[in-house]
């Protein structure tokens, strides 16, 4: 392979950090030892207590080598897998998304849409729209980074640059968002419970952080285009077809764009249209069939929690539309052979999904990531810190334990009843300790090993660069995770020193 065929430069730290990444043996095996960790610390620590906060209840640690920890793993080893929501998640969209790539259609509407965009836009349209898509949750990670990455590729660029932009908008910039999300709903909701301990009258409205999250949006979209063309383009290089896997390297990087593509073009638009037009039929009536039963909202509804089969549906529709029109699809046996190219390459995927559920469900039974967020949380507590140092040191703690607890409610429900009371007897708002737990639980997504996402990005990583591996994935993610703290870091001081209103009615402080 030559000089500029290499996938990273390797000097400096982000290159230390790749090289020292990759020679870690292959991710199942740091699943592996993971679980082997977790299984000791388990044993060591078995019989020590810590209180719930939400329950007041006492946990234990378990013991994961003891009876009681080996019939829980052997009764659940194979539910681990089932319920592990990445691999569910990203079998159900690659059947419609793998119709929309080998029909076509992916490659030509890149080609028609931002072929002459310039690559600070481009790079800016794909982190907006990885950030303001968390609306969808869990489908978007499955969607944005890879069409990321065929956008870049399009345009002559590094494929793993445009789906490591897809990925910081849709790990570390998930809680921002130009609208208010399922995500405040949830995490506001929690804080609600936490702040009756000390006042049992608060009542908190969802649109509570959503200035705050609407700016985030725009400046962390600014960190990553900064992040992309500052630092991860130059660094991974000029990216070459024989470093793809064989599947790739044999796909066309130039659109031709003939009359039978732009005739799929349009079949592809009128049924966008068309299927857009029946989707809004069933939520914008107030008894529309796909919003909440009984209150009659779009957020949350079922429009929301059913919107991996909307999308799936979506992509198949055009997928086979375009296909119809630009003659790449001509009898429906052509459908159903795409749909099982598109699996066939998922094969590796799976099996990394099989491990890396069976630590994060291991490690989330054995109660050793609730035991150390509350002590730090309580170490906090007894710190005697405030102002922007506290601020800061409230971030860091978070995020450290972002590292432990993969779920963001899980986390916020530990962390809430501690830090929301404490932090409301200085004087800080629920909703403003809510808005900088949401900054800590964002911006390392992208690097933590409990991402549930992360066995999906290592074999996407693979797939434009064979040599991948952990290492490679964090090294490029990085600097996205470093800029994204230090922005929003120092967005929410800024905040801070103004005072300015976190949502509608809802003060930075009390």
């Amino acid at each position: 392979m030559t000089d500029s065929a290499k996938s990273v430069s390797k000097g400096g730290f982000l290159g230390f950090i790749e090289r020292v990444g990759n020679k870690i043996p292959h991710p199942i095996f740091i699943f592996l030892f993971l679980i082997a960790v977790t299984l000791v610390v388990s044993a060591c620590m078995s019989g020590m207590t810590v209180r719930h906060p939400g329950t007041g209840k006492d946990v234990a640690i378990v013991n994961m080598l003891s009876a009681e920890g080996l019939k829980w793993f052997l009764a659940n080893i194979s539910k681990n897998l089932t319920r592990f929501t990445p691999l569910g998640a990203v079998l159900t969209c690659m059947i419609g998304i793998g119709v929309c790539d080998e029909s076509g259609l992916m490659k030509t509407g890149v080609t028609r849409a931002i072929g002459g965009a310039s690559p600070t836009l481009v790079t800016a349209i794909v982190m907006l729209v990885g950030i303001c898509g968390n609306l969808a949750s869990s489908p978007i990670f499955v969607i944005i980074p890879p069409l990321g990455a065929v956008v870049f590729r399009a345009l002559g660029r590094h494929p793993l640059a445009g789906a490591a932009c897809g990925f910081a908008g849709v790990a570390a910039g998930l809680s921002a968002n130009l609208l208010v999300t399922p995500t405040d709903v949830m995490l506001l909701g929690i804080t609600e419970r936490s702040a009756q301990i000390i006042d049992p009258s608060v009542k908190l409205n969802v649109a509570g952080n959503w200035y705050f999250m609407f700016a985030s949006t725009i400046v962390l979209t600014a960190a990553g285009v900064i992040a992309c063309r500052k630092f991860v383009e130059p660094r991974l290089g000029k990216w070459t077809p024989d470093m793809a896997s064989d599947e790739a390297a044999h796909e066309s990087t130039t659109v031709e764009v003939g009359e039978n593509e732009k005739r799929g073009l349009r079949y592809a638009g009128w049924a966008c249209l068309v299927y857009i037009a029946l989707i809004l039929l069933t939520i914008i009536p107030a008894n529309g069939i796909l919003r909440d039963p009984v209150k009659h909202t779009i957020v949350p509804s079922p429009f929301l929690s059913g919107i991996l089969a909307i999308l799936t549906v979506w992509f198949l529709v055009e997928g086979v539309a375009y296909g119809i029109g630009a003659r790449t699809i001509r009898k429906s046996s052509d459908v159903a052979k795409m749909m099982s190219r598109s699996m066939s390459s998922m094969g590796s995927f799976i099996v990394l999904c099989f491990f890396a559920a069976q630590f994060c469900y291991l490690f989330d039974y054995s109660k050793i990531g609730l035991w150390i967020a509350v002590k730090g949380s309580d170490w906090i507590a007894s710190s005697g810190m405030s102002g922007i140092s506290l601020l800061i040191l409230f971030i860091l703690f978070c995020s450290c334990v972002n590292f432990l607890i993969g779920s963001a409610s899980a986390k916020w429900t530990i962390l809430s009843p501690i830090c929301v009371p404490m932090f409301m007897r200085i004087g800080w708002s629920p909703y403003y300790t809510t808005a900088l737990y949401r900054i800590a639980d964002s911006v390392t997504n992208s690097i933590s090993p409990l991402e549930p996402f992360m066995p999906y990005m290592i074999t996407l990583f693979q797939r434009y660069d064979r040599r991948a591996g952990y290492g490679t994935l964090v090294s490029v993610m990085l600097p996205f995770a470093a800029l994204f703290m230090l922005f929003w870091v120092l967005l929410a001081i800024v905040w801070t020193w103004l005072k300015l209103p976190l949502g509608p009615g809802a003060a930075v402080f009390m």
